[in-house]
């Protein structure tokens, strides 16, 4: 059966309507243009062998319902604005991943760049894994009660990999409920055995309140130049922290510029410095003049709009656009309003800037008194260099100092991870690997220590923005 655009806005959860058979692939005719993905393809398999029969069906359902409705401006949690359901982030991971290998049609590049790369590494690595101690129960809570909050386990089987590569005997320890939580590995070289503890970061709170006030303080102006018919583009730098910044500041400056009747004010006051102006929409419609479509949300119109792509840039983007074949592609475009921001305040550089003392320090309740340890904990790294530089440094300057309180923890890793999603590529993945010895003298046992990155790879020294 078809399905039309409001099909998909009226449909309701739990009674969504049927869909297409073809919708989830596989392609018919593959191509060099969409070629299976035998490592990613393993690890989807995978995962859904631990469900029950006909479970995935119904989430991937659920996953494809709340992802088109989002992309139609049906508003699930506006707070976040998100193209997925929180309390089954994990069925939005598979979802994707299988995109990636059977319909395409359906991936999504710039959540996808976080998920592909991770599933790839685990199917890659699937013959060590596989049959480790007590792993059936780890992919149970994933794809089930840990469902909500899945990046923590799949860290897990991440490090849990790397140990094998290097020759070690690991099984993951059972969980034990009303039971004070323990260590999440025990890893076994033929001399040496440690308990490893895995710790993974997520968005921090100060980025979701930046975001939200961003939204509230664009909101207004926004409303006017859209109301107006202006296609406007605005890019700003905040010096202050955003929750002193006024609640009209833009649009005051929009009605400044609008009042100049110059094609673009640019300012430098004690709030921030940027610029508001014209929009020049001629290179976008000269794509969809060559009859191509383009991605709605996603770094290409993004650079189609702006005029350049910027790694991780903050991007508000609203427009009058026609979509095109699919609700995810546009073909033509009479207004765009965007605006770009950073917010470089010390305090902001501060707050987004997390180190992982906090979960050192969890981390290292869970250790054992009387057995070497070593702690592992990953994060995103998704903001522009100067907060990196400073994150780089906390972590450096608060594990230098860590008080082991008389626990034998040998070695603290930090794994940053910084998927991207460039405009002409489905995704692209660095990974960066940062040691600490803490106690002891002994050789690190992991001396290639990427989780994601697939080994032979060329590993450039130093951090990773000056690479």
């Amino acid at each position: 059966m078809r399905l039309s655009l409001d099909d998909i806005k009226t449909a309701e959860p739990g009674n969504w309507p049927s869909l297409p058979e073809r919708m989830f692939g596989p392609p018919i005719n593959r191509g060099t243009e969409m070629p299976d993905h035998p490592e990613v393809r393993a690890a989807v398999d995978w995962f859904k062998s631990a469900m029950e029969p006909g479970e995935w069906e119904q989430r991937r359902k659920d996953a494809f319902f709340r992802f088109y409705q989002s992309l139609l401006g049906v508003s699930h949690d506006e707070s976040k604005g998100r193209y997925f359901d929180t309390k089954d982030s994990f069925a939005w991971y598979l979802f994707l991943a299988e995109a990636f290998i059977d319909h395409p049609w359906n991936f999504e590049p710039m959540f996808g760049s976080r998920v592909v790369p991770v599933f790839a590494s685990l199917g890659r690595n699937l013959p060590l894994i596989a049959n480790l101690d007590n792993i059936g129960e780890r992919i149970s809570r994933i794809v089930g009660p840990e469902k909500g909050q899945p990046n923590g386990p799949i860290f897990e089987l991440l490090v849990a990999a790397a140990y094998r590569r290097h020759g070690a005997k690991v099984s993951f320890r059972p969980e034990q409920r009303g039971i004070a939580r323990s260590w999440d590995l025990d890893v076994k070289f033929p001399r040496k055995r440690y308990a490893v503890e895995c710790k993974r970061m997520e968005t921090g709170e100060y980025n979701e309140r930046e975001r939200t006030r961003m939204r509230a303080l664009w909101r207004e102006a926004c409303s006017l130049v859209t109301s107006e018919g202006w296609s406007v583009f605005c890019d700003v730098d905040f010096r202050i922290p955003l929750e002193d910044v006024p609640d009209d500041y833009f649009l005051r400056k929009a009605l400044e510029w609008h009042t100049s009747r110059l094609p673009s004010l640019l300012w430098t006051d004690s709030i921030s410095h940027g610029v508001i102006g014209e929009l020049d929409l001629e290179p976008i419609r000269s794509v969809f003049q060559a009859g191509d479509e383009v991605l709605s949300a996603g770094t290409r119109i993004q650079e189609l709009l702006t005029g350049r792509y910027v790694r991780y840039a903050n991007i508000i983007q609203v427009g009058h656009f026609q979509h095109g074949m699919s609700p995810r592609f546009v073909s033509d475009c009479r207004q765009a309003v965007v605006l770009r921001w950073k917010s470089s305040s010390e305090k902001a550089i501060s707050g987004k800037a997390r180190d992982v003392f906090r979960k050192l320090v969890e981390a290292h309740a869970q250790l054992p008194d009387d057995m070497d340890s070593i702690v592992h904990i990953g994060l995103e790294a998704l903001e522009d260099e100067t907060v990196e530089r400073a994150r780089f440094r906390k972590i450096m300057e608060n594990t230098e100092g860590f008080d082991t309180k008389g626990k034998p923890l040998r070695f603290v890793y930090t794994h940053y991870f910084m998927p991207e999603s460039p405009p002409n590529d489905s995704w692209a993945f660095d990974e960066t690997a940062q040691w600490r010895r803490l106690t002891g003298r002994q050789r690190r046992p992991l001396l290639h220590p990427h989780l994601v990155l697939p080994e032979g790879m060329e590993v450039l020294p130093g951090p990773f923005w000056s690479v």
